[in-house]
């Protein structure tokens, strides 16, 4: 997928004076307090800039986001910063190259992205995994996806210092059926609810009871969107089998 072309803004957060980000989302409300912790922010480092994109631990050394996000090009580096919500507690990562796996440079057969952290986080408990026999989501399965961005329309100002913002959405058929994709949209009787395309590399979460509590299991990786008589979300599916083996084997092979 083409990329956006960046906005540029001014950061607050510490740390982050200068900024493009491409990372917007409509009609969330704020997380909870204990939801979302494993919630990431991942910054491509160019000669003159910053870009950002959003990412889920997987794992307390292993974050998943989307491929599209890295451009080998023009990054020279790439940072993840654990701890965005709810205190802001950073833990600041820096990511080295032969620890950046990419599944297909194409995109054409999947839009993801494995980023391998230094060390661990501390503290903060990752999102699962499905296990290898899971299957995509179906129509009219409601799942989770959460982001920093606007809240108002879909150029209006990226902001990182809003509270991270939660967002119901529901699969429905793609208008354009891509393999290992998958597509939502907004809640009925809900006010428009969509991502943009430069909302790239969130996780779509599903809450499962799993071991006697509930857990949050990853089974989408934000792609885009569709302009098709409304805003269709695009999700690389994590259930996809050749991508769920990927996963598992570059998780254990590095």
């Amino acid at each position: 997928m083409a990329m956006l072309k960046f906005l540029q803004l001014l950061l607050l957060t510490a740390g982050v004076e200068s900024a493009v980000v491409k990372h917007r989302l409509i009609g969330g409300k704020p997380c909870g307090n204990n939801e979302r912790l494993h919630q990431v922010w991942v910054f491509q480092v160019t000669h003159s800039e910053k870009s950002f994109c959003g990412g889920t631990l997987i794992d307390k050394k292993w974050v998943l986001t989307a491929a599209h996000c890295y451009n080998k090009s023009v990054i020279r580096s790439v940072e993840v910063w654990a701890g965005v919500h709810p205190n802001r507690a950073y833990q600041k990562f820096n990511i080295q190259a032969g620890d950046i796996h990419i599944f297909d440079k194409t995109k054409n057969t999947g839009d993801i992205m494995l980023l391998k952290l230094p060390g661990p986080v501390s503290g903060i408990t990752p999102a699962q995994l499905p296990d290898s026999s899971c299957q995509t989501p179906v129509n009219g399965e409601q799942l989770q996806i959460a982001g920093h961005g606007s809240t108002v329309n879909q150029t209006g100002p990226a902001d990182l210092n809003q509270p991270l913002q939660c967002l119901d959405l529901k699969v429905t058929v793609c208008p354009t059926p891509i393999n290992n994709y998958f597509c939502g949209e907004g809640l009925p009787n809900n006010p428009p609810a969509y991502t943009c395309g430069g909302d790239s590399g969130g996780g779509w979460l599903k809450k499962q009871f799993i071991d006697w509590k509930y857990v949050d299991v990853i089974y989408g990786v934000v792609h885009g969107y569709f302009i098709y008589h409304n805003q269709n979300s695009i999700f690389t599916s994590v259930c996809t089998p050749k991508i769920r083996y990927w996963i598992a084997e570059t998780m254990a092979k590095y």
